[in-house]
């Protein structure tokens, strides 16, 4: 081998280490200058000394090789302007990032380099457009709290099973917090003077219906139970980033209270609650209802249906006050909400719980009537509700263990208030639909879901589904109202028919026809209620079941193993929400069997009677409504710049009469007290002036004599005190007697006299009393009185 030339090594064979480290810094040499440049385009860095760099649009060229020249076009220009081409710019065809060329630099050379690149960029006839890049400021969207409880409210953020919560987070960041609007508890009474509810408290919107005053402020009892109201007050409102206990669904609305339930309560004062400052409060969260006992079918009563009634027609302005009722906590007795006369009404929003896994409590009521469900606690190996409670006897501030319906319906209260604040106008119509197209279905193998003819799914145990927060909103912005509610009530059907035992089953039919509908123009189903009086030895062993005309079945009335009430139904009404968006034409049908034991006598159907709510909607409309809510859950109208416009709302003043209060009335007894002792003073001032009239009259034909002074009062003068009425005495100084008795007109006191006999006896007094007397001592020691 020629001496001088070396051996090729064997392509398998390994580098020796010296020749590696050398094609290693190489390399890197070679790469620094590229790296570094895309540092400075784009990297954090990019407005430091050396890191300039300019987006470009160039014109395209057209043609096959259109890439290739604008690429040559760009790398031309990049070094026409003193820069380098760092290459297109993502998928945009024709834009390119030129950068400032690696390397330190004084302020003074990127100076000139930015006016260099800026008039070569400004003067070619190739750039479209052109913009030095700069920074851009840009945070993660969260929330953060520093209220020491928030970590642990699951319901509100779940960390440990993410999903499982009410998906509001999205919403607080793009400040949707439930601003302008008023939310009332309508319970055992407020602590509003809690740190965590005070700053959101609206005195105006309270009151105190149990002591008759307007401080809801709960009063302590002997068991500590009147903290139920501050805490599902806390869960809509409590206020966060104040280092106390916990933070609210909607933290930025106003909270009221209505206290009622730390006392008799009446069917007026239920009325009065329902619509107690109706044009301040907005949303009535009730978490309350009758004895769930499993036994008892109870619900508002005539005024108290008139005050809900009244409430969705005039609340608000006319868009109607939003009630949220609790479906119950009878689960354990088998009770049913459709027992349940607040979660039957069509104008409340019915809404039950599930725990934190998605299952139903232990104690949760399952009814055709329920809207949906949201999170409360489960057993004792789940999480409860952590919010707000009083500070008063054992209360702490805060709690970890609230629960039951009562934790779920305050929270779904708190999602309506969001969407008020994204669209104040939703009438109480327009928050019932939303809930049905937006909740969620949630798997639990003890839900028995159904789909109805209008693509809703609904279950006996969780309703239209789970509320979720996010979507609530994001279809409340873009919501445009339902039309008006159009109804149909049939006949009272009588039926005086005999209800058999299972398997057997008493059926009732009732057709609707189109000619019935066109009077109100109802097409599509929302609620549907059917009023019974049924006799039967034991109310709690008949099950009903209604079917819509296409075949959707609900369980409007329950077995009830603890109900023994023999007076069975008068006029009960059971409703159901499961046939939502069908249509309101056809035949429906309702079945009644007897699923108790044998009993002495059967059961009777004595009439029913059927009604149906909706609307003029068509099933195409429902459709296009579904679509329409679906492609805004992006988020994409959840911002400032998109609002639909609302109506004006209507001036419908409160009619809230003058109500006495305890201090009131005390007053009002006080002064009443004190009219009376003047009353009887008076009357015993004229009493003894009509004596001393009497006395003159008797005495003035006679003398009448002084009685006898001392020295010291005629020195002092108060011998005027003393001077008698006077008698009579002619002119020429001779006493005169008149024998005859006095009559009645002188006994009478002056104001009782008749005009003609007062200026008689004035006239008379003239004659016989000159007005001005003579003083005693100017009588020179006479004991007598002269008139």
């Amino acid at each position: 081998m020629p001496k001088g030339r070396q051996k090729v090594p064997h392509l398998d064979a390994p580098l020796g280490l010296p020749t590696c480290l050398w094609l290693e810094l190489a390399g890197l040499f070679l790469l620094v200058p590229w790296v570094m440049g895309l540092a400075g385009a784009g990297g954090p860095d990019a407005q430091g000394a050396g890191g300039l760099s300019w987006a470009v649009h160039l014109d395209s060229l057209g043609g096959d090789r259109e890439e290739e020249h604008l690429e040559q076009q760009a790398d031309a220009l990049a070094q026409a302007a003193g820069l380098v081409n760092a290459g297109r710019i993502g998928e945009l065809r024709g834009h390119y990032l030129f950068v400032q060329p690696a390397g330190p630099r004084q302020a003074v050379e990127v100076q000139a380099i930015r006016q260099q690149a800026e008039a070569v960029l400004a003067g070619h006839e190739a750039v479209r457009w052109h913009s030095e890049q700069r920074l851009l400021k840009r945070a993660k969207r969260s929330v953060h709290f520093n209220d020491p409880k928030y970590p642990q409210q699951w319901h509100l953020n779940n960390r440990r099973s993410p999903g499982r919560d009410i998906n509001v987070t999205g919403v607080w960041e793009r400040n949707v917090t439930g601003r302008g609007v008023t939310v009332v508890v309508v319970d055992d009474g407020v602590e509003h003077t809690i740190q965590d509810i005070a700053p959101n408290y609206s005195p105006e919107g309270s009151y105190d219906l149990n002591s008759n005053d307007p401080d809801p402020m709960p009063h302590p009892d002997v068991e500590n139970g009147n903290h139920h109201g501050t805490r599902c007050a806390g869960e809509i409102a409590a206020v966060p980033n104040n280092s106390f206990c916990a933070v609210g669904v909607a933290y930025g609305s106003r909270i009221a209270g209505i206290r009622v339930l730390d006392g008799p309560l009446t069917d007026s004062m239920e009325a009065v609650a329902f619509n107690k400052h109706y044009q301040i409060n907005d949303i009535y969260s009730c978490s309350w209802g009758p004895d769930d006992d499993g036994k008892t079918v109870d619900g508002p009563h005539q005024l108290g249906k008139a005050a809900l009634q009244h409430g969705v027609m005039a609340g608000r302005q006319g868009f109607g006050s939003i009630f949220v009722v609790a479906s119950g906590n009878g689960g354990q007795h088998n009770d049913n909400c459709n027992y349940d006369g607040y979660a039957n009404s069509i104008y409340t929003v019915t809404i039950g719980a599930v725990d934190e896994e998605g299952r139903m409590p232990f104690y949760a009521e399952e009814c055709a009537s329920m809207l949906a469900v949201t999170f409360s606690g489960g057993d004792k190996m789940l999480r409860s509700i952590v919010t707000t409670d009083w500070d008063l006897q054992k209360g702490t501030g805060c709690t970890e263990g609230h629960t039951g319906t009562s934790a779920a319906a305050p929270l779904a209260a708190g999602m309506v208030a969001l969407m008020l604040q994204v669209r104040p106008c939703l009438t109480w119509r327009d928050v019932q639909h939303i809930i049905v197209f937006t909740a969620t279905q949630y798997e639990d193998r003890h839900a028995d879901w159904l789909t109805n003819e209008a693509g809703f799914s609904h279950s006996h145990q969780h309703g239209f589904g789970l509320l979720n927060a996010w979507r609530l909103v994001n279809a409340a912005k873009i919501w445009t109202s339902v039309p008006y509610l159009a109804s149909y009530v049939s006949p009272v059907l009588k039926e005086n028919r005999a209800i058999p035992w299972s398997p057997y089953s008493l059926e009732v039919l009732w057709n609707v026809s189109r000619m019935d509908l066109e009077m109100s123009g109802l097409k599509t189903l929302e609620h549907v209620a059917v009023t019974v009086s049924i006799t039967h030895p034991r109310r709690g062993s008949l099950e009903l079941k209604l079917f819509c005309p296409s075949g959707m079945m609900s369980l409007i009335g329950a077995p009830r193993s603890m109900d023994s009430d023999p007076s069975g139904f008068n006029d009960w009404t059971f409703s159901t929400v499961r046939c939502w968006g069908e249509r309101a034409k056809g035949a429906y049908r309702l079945v009644i069997r007897d699923v108790g034991d044998e009993p002495p006598q059967l059961g009777i159907l004595q009439q029913w009677q059927l009604t149906l709510y909706g609307s003029m909607w068509s099933p195409v409309d429902i459709r296009e409504r579904q679509r329409l809510l679906e492609s805004a859950m992006s988020g994409k109208y959840l911002h400032d710049g998109f609002a639909l416009p609302c109506p004006p709302g209507l001036k419908i003043p409160e009619e809230d009469g003058y109500t006495i209060t305890p201090n009131t009335l005390k007053t009002l007894v006080l002064v009443g007290c004190f009219t009376v002792f003047w009353t009887i003073y008076y009357m015993l001032e004229v009493y003894m002036s009509h004596r001393n009239t009497a006395y003159t009259q008797g005495c003035r034909n006679g003398s009448c004599h002084w009685p006898q002074r001392s020295r010291k009062s005629r020195e002092e003068g108060t011998e005027l005190e003393s001077v008698p009425l006077c008698t009579s005495k002619d002119v020429n100084g001779a006493e005169t007697q008149n024998r005859s008795p006095p009559t009645t007109a002188d006994l009478l006191a002056p104001d009782l006299l008749s005009e003609g006999d007062w200026t008689l006896s004035q006239n008379q007094s003239a004659l016989g009393c000159p007005s001005q007397h003579r003083a005693p001592d100017l009588l020179q020691g006479k004991e007598e009185q002269i008139c």
